[in-house]
């Protein structure tokens, strides 16, 4: 049951990041700028960090249905 909470929620962050992808691609060029310079040194831009997480989530899925 807790993996089953854990995938669910893995679900709904892999969701959430492809929002946040999504809203990040529609700023002008300034405003990206603007929010990855306020961002810590570490983080990745939005599309960078979708398509690692939905591998992530269809890798555990993969495990999880064998």
């Amino acid at each position: 049951m807790k993996l089953q909470d854990f995938v669910y929620e893995l679900h709904r962050y892999a969701e959430q990041t492809h929002v946040l992808k999504d809203k990040y691609e529609k700023l002008s060029e300034n405003e990206k700028i603007l929010v990855m310079d306020a961002a810590p040194p570490s983080l990745k831009t939005p599309q960078e960090y979708f398509q690692p997480v939905y591998e992530w989530l269809e890798s555990v899925n993969k495990r999880m249905d064998n």
